[in-house]
């Protein structure tokens, strides 16, 4: 997939000071490779269209390679932490119809391998794919559901480069040069180039984990249970102890990391038997391998993979294991750092017919566990350097730089969840990889729309000290720069998941972003940004951008959440009504305001503020307290 109307790079590798002929759709380039064989010609501009075939040749020679199956349309790149990263298939059931109807041979996504390696790098793995409902299994959520709704608004043939990495920070994805100029950085990278080649460091790179992590962390001692018959229905586990899940074991008084397993044994009604069942065991920190009368039906994790601590089991029972009227269920978890257990929550514990899904029966309740090894008490000890995607510029020496200067119309941005503790640096450094992604590629125009946060933890109406809403506020900074959008998913959140499954309306609400304030669209570009702050009396108006033909609420009731402050600082809940395209809000509290706050806190239940396009509003505060 190439990027239509704009020139297009194409670059390799080939005998030095050969000269080599490049074609594509009719039109030829010419250049002579370097002196270490590297060359690059740049093709004109072409429309939508192919598919073509790309062809490079050696004219000396006549050595050749034909690409086939070019197509030239909208290129973008996704890029961020997991909830970038979550496939189709880990959002299941949101996304079984999208997986099933994800036949679009105009839709292509490359997934660009991951890698943490000692660079800077010049090549990439990864292959383009084709959107199938077989292939797409694999597919970003987000960044399909953002290229299947831009095919469908623009009609051109659309590609997606996911260059994304579970748990990682801002910093990672900027270059060297963007870190160096950074002044709350510099010292990390400083004191990080002055450790990553010494001896001592490499002592621990004998022994990486997969992708080439370096760390301390204990290895699996292995799956000794099975000897023991521990996963069997004819175990006799009376004098396990007991645990009522969800929980984890350090709740139970065990407080070091290791393996335990868990087991149950449930009766099922009888109409159940002889039919599949879907086992729903809630998350489990960090890997599991879950058994059903005596039987695998299902795993998640190996090694010491993290990527899986706060994902949810969900797992296939053949109906041929289901021959009787009682099911033992063992789950073996393995934790190598910190905590570990099924931490559900319990509404995400249950078992289901497959053809049944409203007839659930809980599993959240009294289980028996039992240690199989104790791990002693493991904390965070990664090192910097290879092997560790969160060491200074590491990702996009790896996974950023081998890209430019690939075409591209702009990237869609999903990251922040690891840089909470950092929320005061983090609007500056976003900015920062806005203008060092476009040196890069050499567009000042490079378009970037990023996805805000959206609730997360307990339900409150209102948190003073409430990290994610700083952090949402950070985000939304970045509209001060040229070409750029964000996206507000407030209600899109689940309390118990840092990744939420519900990603299409996510893509989607990018995509708007990208429509209007990329390819020119009517419509609001997202929902409404609090702009302009006035005190009349006890009375605060706030005026919004991004509120096309007014605003509303989603529930048809008066506005929530508003919360006044006065010169004390102290915020009481306030009354607030929509009054010719703003908000008006007072409070009997705060007869003097000096500020006023609007779904401020990690998960602003309730909040319920929209435009007439229905897009929620971004939360915001007029103070700098």
């Amino acid at each position: 997939m190439l990027q239509r109307d704009q020139m297009l790079p194409v670059w390799g590798w080939a005998t030095p000071l050969a000269r080599i002929r490049v074609t594509l759709a009719g039109h030829e380039a010419f250049c002579i490779s370097g002196a270490q064989g590297d060359f690059l010609v740049r093709l004109p501009a072409l429309p939508a269209g192919g598919p073509y075939p790309l062809g490079v040749e050696l004219t000396a020679s006549g050595e050749r390679i034909i690409l086939k199956d070019i197509l030239i349309g909208e290129v973008w790149i996704g890029s961020g932490q997991s909830n970038m990263e979550w496939t189709l298939n880990q959002c299941v059931p949101f996304t079984r119809e999208t997986i099933e109807t994800a036949d679009f041979p105009a839709i292509r996504m490359f997934n660009v391998q991951r890698r943490a390696h000692l660079g800077p790098h010049r090549t990439i793995g990864g292959c383009w794919q084709i959107s199938t409902p077989e292939a797409a299994v694999d597919f970003s959520a987000v960044g399909f559901s953002f290229a299947r709704r831009l095919h469908r608004e623009l009609g051109v043939p659309v590609g997606l480069i996911n260059a994304s990495w579970g748990g990682t920070y801002i910093q990672t994805w900027m270059s060297r040069s963007a870190v160096a100029l950074n002044p709350r950085l510099a010292g990390w990278l400083a004191s990080y180039e002055a450790e990553a080649w010494t001896t001592e460091r490499w002592k621990d790179v004998e022994d990486l984990e997969p992708e080439g992590v370096a760390s301390k962390f204990p290895k699996d001692p292995g799956n000794t249970g099975l000897d023991h018959c521990w996963h069997q229905p004819f175990l006799v586990d009376a004098d396990w102890p007991r645990i009522n899940l969800p929980a984890t074991w350090q709740s139970a008084g065990h407080a070091n990391s290791g393996v335990f397993w868990f087991r149950r044994t449930l009766e099922i009604p009888a109409d159940w038997v002889g039919r599949s069942l879907m086992l729903h065991l809630g998350a489990a920190d960090k890997q599991d391998i879950t058994y059903v009368n005596g039987v695998e039906v299902g795993r998640m994790g190996k090694n010491r993979e993290e990527q899986f601590w706060n994902r949810k089991r969900c797992y296939t029972v053949p109906a041929s294991l289901v021959t009787g009227r009682t099911l033992c269920l063992a789950v073996r978890v393995y934790s190598f750092v910190y905590d570990g257990g099924l931490i559900g929550p319990a509404t995400s514990m249950h078992l289901h017919p497959e053809d049944a899904p409203d007839r659930t029966v809980s599993l959240a309740g009294e289980w028996r566990f039992r240690r199989e090894h104790d791990l002693g008490l493991v904390v965070i000890n990664k090192i910097p350097g290879h092997g560790e995607p969160n060491s200074p510029h590491m990702l996009f020496d790896n996974m950023i730089r081998p890209l430019v200067p690939y075409a591209l119309r702009g990237a869609i941005w999903y990251q922040g969840e690891s840089n909470e503790e950092g929320h005061a640096s983090y609007g500056k450094l976003q900015c920062d990889l806005v203008d060092d992604w476009r040196r890069q590629w050499g567009n000042p125009e490079l378009a970037f729309h990023l996805v805000q946060l959206p609730g997360f933890r307990t339900p409150q109406e209102h948190q003073d000290e409430s990290r994610w809403a700083r952090l949402r506020e950070a985000q939304a900074g970045i509209l001060g720069l040229p070409h750029t959008g964000v996206a507000v998913i407030i209600d899109l959140g689940e309390p118990d998941n840092i990744h939420p499954l519900n990603k299409v309306p996510v893509g989607e609400r990018l995509v708007q972003s990208a429509l209007v304030g990329t390819y020119g669209h009517p419509g609001p570009a997202s929902g409404p940004f609090a702009e302009k702050f006035t005190i009349t009396g006890n009375t605060m108006q706030v005026e919004f951008s991004h509120k096309e033909q007014g605003l509303k609420t989603l529930d048809g009731a008066a506005p929530k959440l508003f919360y006044l402050a006065g010169e004390d600082r102290k915020f009481h809940p306030a009354e607030a009504r929509i009054e010719g395209g703003c908000i008006k809000a007072t409070s009997a509290a705060v007869p003097r305001p000096a500020a006023v706050r609007y779904a401020w806190a990690d998960n602003p239940a309730g909040a319920n503020l929209a435009n007439m396009a229905g897009f929620p509003a971004s939360p915001f505060r007029s103070d700098t307290w």
